[in-house]
């Protein structure tokens, strides 16, 4: 075969997959939105307080055997932003494996309905319940002068 085929047939699907890894990269900051700009391991999360949807954050232990007594007293405590402790903390050293998981707000900026707010139905007093309990249909007149 030519090698100047080889060649331009390499360049062409060299640029056809870096054109994909853009558009993946790009789909999932799209789908995540500012979660995409988070690392694997969060270990301060006072670094990321200007993200808007998360709400708090939650300590995860990995190894509970290697954590320090603080870490496997607080482990799924969920702490406000502010108030969260950078890790490692003093006295854990360096093979700490804990870190931080967020929170995020899902709704959709819709007022969360409250229970006792909602009208409850009183039977009685609307006219009761119009089911029928006899088992029979309700008759269907539509069809009544066709046949």
């Amino acid at each position: 075969m030519d090698p100047m085929l080889i060649a331009g047939a390499g360049g062409v699907l060299a640029t056809f997959l870096t054109a994909i890894l853009l558009w993946r990269r790009q789909r999932r900051r799209h789908l995540l939105g500012e979660l995409a700009l988070l690392p694997a391991r969060v270990l301060n999360p006072r670094q990321f307080q200007g993200l808007k949807r998360i709400r708090v954050w939650e300590l995860e232990v990995d190894e509970p055997g290697k954590a320090c007594q603080w870490a496997r007293e607080a482990d799924g405590r969920r702490f406000p932003c502010d108030s969260a402790v950078p890790l490692p903390i003093a006295g854990c050293g360096t093979r700490c494996t804990c870190h931080y998981r967020p929170i995020t707000e899902n709704r959709k900026r819709r007022r969360r309905r409250d229970p006792i707010e909602q009208p409850s139905i009183d039977f009685e007093a609307a006219g009761g319940d119009r089911r029928r309990h006899d088992g029979r249909r309700k008759e269907d007149h539509w069809h009544q002068g066709q046949r």
